[in-house]
């Protein structure tokens, strides 16, 4: 039996539609019609008390830290002061949690079984399998790729500037297309960088919707690891940087800080091969995902249940393994259609213990990884919602839990 899944993800997708939400508010538009306009859901059993949980705001910010876990956050709180004094609670990202399809769902209200951004290496039914990341220019039509509109678009129906704040390697390229399309870009750097950027745009005078990322943490995370020295300073900087952003925010401006995915820190001699697992690639004519999170597409015939069983029995408790059918039929990825589960694999392997696994396709580069992701233990599960500004001592987070009932 697969393990109950009471949050796929459905308070992540909820985030920006309620800032949105608060920003209809404010300019006397009805929030509830912005909520289900931004996710696609229904809210008319429960409008009502909806709408007393919404906080009108000028401004809204949302700060997506990639790789800041909520436990990760716990374990170094000594390195962020700011944050760790922020008013927020434990949520849970998507499945897998894997930056492109959490960061998808940030962007559009959508879990991934609806936009379609799967995992890390998925099934383009052309370009075979693709890196959801950065394997784009053989993909001739990208908006039937991520099939959900970004929502900012609806920010600017709403009077609100919308704006997404970068690196400036990240300014161009298949993703930030697919993600951030009706946003403004405006790179930066460093993390300095772009906070001093985005307060420069607050004090401007006109009404935002802004959307900051931040990948330094990431980044750290998988070539140190995110108990090293590395990771620790790039939380430092952040919480620096936004320490200043808080100082100068202007009145009415709420602000969400979250992130994709946590981290987990996987030895070298945890890291498993795939090719040494007996009956592990019997049939299996591709590999995807990512090494916490593996989608084994099988060839044609194979019977996917006989395979997962197989890898179940050797595997035990350190990961949980799966048809893509039955992951479905568990909510793993919100609603999906056939062309979504044809873009996974027959069978899933997602890590629960601290080991990863590769097979002998897999870049090597890859196997000098320390920090990981995709998997389904609480630490990778877990990120924050802590809330600043206009959002300070309000129910914002009690309006994202209820929005996302609905889903």
């Amino acid at each position: 039996m697969l393990p109950a899944t009471p949050d796929n993800g459905a308070r992540l997708a909820a985030i920006l539609p309620t800032g949105l939400a608060g920003l209809a508010a404010a300019n006397g538009r009805d929030p509830v019609e912005t909520l289900e306009r931004a996710t696609g859901w229904s809210f008319s059993a429960d409008g009502g008390s909806l709408t007393d949980r919404i906080v009108p705001m000028q401004s809204f910010v949302l700060v997506v830290v990639d790789g800041l876990g909520h436990a990760n956050l716990r374990e170094r709180a000594a390195y962020a002061r700011t944050i760790s004094r922020m008013q927020q609670r434990r949520i849970e990202t998507v499945i897998p949690s894997t930056t492109g399809a959490a960061l998808t769902t940030l962007t559009t209200g959508r879990l991934p079984g609806e936009h379609g951004l799967l995992g890390y290496r998925i099934k383009h039914p052309r370009a075979g399998i693709v890196s959801t990341l950065k394997d784009w220019e053989g993909i001739d039509e990208p908006r039937d790729w991520q099939r959900s509109e970004p929502l900012f678009d609806l920010a600017s129906s709403l009077g609100a500037r919308p704006v997404a704040l970068g690196r400036p390697a990240h300014r161009t390229g298949g993703l930030t297309e697919a993600i951030l399309r009706g946003a403004d870009y405006v790179a930066g750097q460093r993390i300095d960088d772009r906070v001093a950027e985005l307060s420069r745009i607050l004090r401007g005078g006109e009404r935002v919707c802004a959307y900051l990322y931040v990948d330094e943490l990431d980044r750290a995370a998988h070539r140190y690891g995110a108990g090293s020295d590395e990771w620790a300073r790039a939380l430092e900087s952040l919480d620096a940087a936004l320490e200043s952003l808080f100082r100068s925010l202007p009145g009415g401006t709420g602000l969400v800080v979250t992130a994709d995915h946590g981290i987990v820190d996987v030895p070298a001699h945890a890291q498993v091969m795939l090719d040494d697992v007996p009956g592990a690639l019997d049939e299996v004519e591709a590999v995807g995902g990512e090494p916490r999170f593996r989608s084994l597409y099988l060839r044609p015939g194979a019977d996917a249940a006989a395979a997962a069983r197989r890898i179940a029995e050797r595997e035990g408790t350190r990961a949980v393994v799966a048809t893509r059918e039955d992951a479905a039929a568990a909510g793993w990825f919100g609603s999906i259609d056939e062309d979504g589960l044809a873009r996974i694999g027959d069978v899933l392997i997602a890590a629960r213990k601290r080991v990863a696994y590769y097979s002998s396709h897999d870049d090597p580069k890859s196997l000098a990884m320390v920090g990981q992701h995709g998997g389904l233990s609480e630490e990778e599960r877990g990120v924050p919602l802590a809330v600043a500004g206009a959002l300070e001592g309000t129910g914002f987070a009690s309006a994202v839990a209820t929005a996302a009932k609905f889903s």
